[in-house]
């Protein structure tokens, strides 16, 4: 399913970017004899900035690594953050100012799924190595970018195998499924259906909720009424949070799936007991996982205190695909050009990211699909304990 965000806007985007400043020529830009410069875009504040800035502090968190052993074949590494806001104009703008300003190299982070489709185009143009591991619109990644490369799971996989999962758990049970009223449902949604045609799920409770919504009482009721015995929850963070705890209010002991788009510390924390049936998928381990355990240690080595408690899963998500980057760029030796590090990120083949799958990436595969799964809330740590 490609992005429903609208083409014009994209259109005017990319002319925005691209009127002040000829067409990029010089591949070498943002690398000088002691220096690479690489650009992020996030949404560092609003409601999206929970997770923005815990992957933000991945990518601070490979470059510091990198830099106290010396830097990148003699060159220290240095990042322009920018914050979108997840506004996509403030995206624009943010592009404009890394890209043909600052001159940055490349550009490690490109924010949410409306504001990167809306700067595809210049992408395109420009041809400047960029990376996206925050979200995963089809259009950044089918057909292949040349310059574009994208790591994680899309919203119709996740969903598909969460119900999957599920389903080997808790075998023949009823299903409520609920879900946004905008794209993130609609692709939530894709996933679902191909779980429920192929494992013959029966669901006796479906409805959409309006964006933003608080209170889920009227749903829960309905799914109660309806003989629900298993929830698909499909919210973000506040939503899920609501309807846990009014299955909680109401009696109803039933087994709660979600997504990786709200796995927070904070969710459990505000879920408190009724967080005893959650469960979620993703495709990075879970805190309560060795391998997490470690990432943690290693990032109390480069992080500060502050730093620290800002750490989430979209930190290693991040640090993996700086890694990733900085690698290709790092076969490139001290001839840096954009053509070089596109041709090596093409050969990044079961790198090593010790939190999630190994990176695979080739000429004709831009986007790394990485494998999902199940773990179980742990009320009393906070944490997601493994299931496997």
């Amino acid at each position: 399913m490609t992005s429903k965000f609208p083409r014009t806007l994209s259109v005017l985007a990319a002319a925005a970017l691209l009127a002040t400043t000829p067409l990029l020529a010089q591949a070498q830009q943002g690398v000088t004899d002691t220096e690479i410069l690489l650009g992020e875009i996030a949404p560092l504040t609003g409601p999206a900035s929970v997770g923005s800035v815990a992957l933000s502090l991945g990518t601070k968190m490979a470059v510091a690594e990198v830099n106290a052993a010396g830097g990148l074949n003699g060159r220290k590494i240095r990042v322009i953050s920018e914050d979108d806001g997840y506004v996509v104009t403030r995206a624009v703008q943010a592009a404009r100012k890394l890209v043909t300003s600052d001159k940055v190299f490349a550009l490690a982070a490109i924010s949410g799924s409306a504001p990167s489709v809306a700067l595809l185009p210049m992408l395109k143009e420009t041809g400047i190595p960029t990376l996206n591991v925050l979200s995963f619109p089809e259009t950044l990644h089918t057909p292949v970018v040349p310059n574009i490369y994208v790591a994680g799971a899309s919203h119709q996989d996740t969903t598909e195998a969460l119900a999957t999962e599920l389903n080997k758990l808790y075998p023949n049970k009823k299903w409520a499924v609920v879900t946004q009223d905008d794209e993130l449902g609609s692709l939530m949604l894709e996933g679902w259906n191909r779980a429920q045609a192929k494992l013959k799920l029966n669901v006796v409770y479906k409805t959409a909720y309006r964006r933003g919504q608080k209170d889920f009482s009227a749903e829960m009721l309905a799914a109660r009424q309806a003989g629900a015995e298993i929830l698909l929850a499909g919210g973000i963070v506040t939503e899920n949070i609501a309807m846990v705890k009014e299955l909680e209010r109401l009696g109803m002991k039933i087994p709660v799936g979600a997504t990786w788009i709200g796995r927070y510390p904070a969710v459990l924390q505000a879920m408190g007991s009724a967080a005893n049936n959650f469960y979620m998928i993703d495709y990075v381990v879970p805190e309560g996982s060795p391998a997490s355990r470690a990432f943690y240690a290693r990032a109390a080595k480069v992080l500060s205190e502050d730093d620290l408690k800002r750490v989430n899963r979209y930190t290693p998500v991040a640090y993996a695909g700086t890694k990733s980057l900085i690698e290709a760029m790092g076969r490139c030796g001290k001839e840096l050009t954009w053509a070089c590090t596109i041709k090596q990120m093409d050969a990044t083949k079961n790198m090593e990211t010790a939190v999630m799958a190994p990176l695979n990436f080739s000429p004709t595969n831009h986007f790394s699909r990485q494998k999902l799964s199940l773990m179980k809330a742990n009320p009393k740590t906070l944490e997601f304990d493994p299931l496997q």
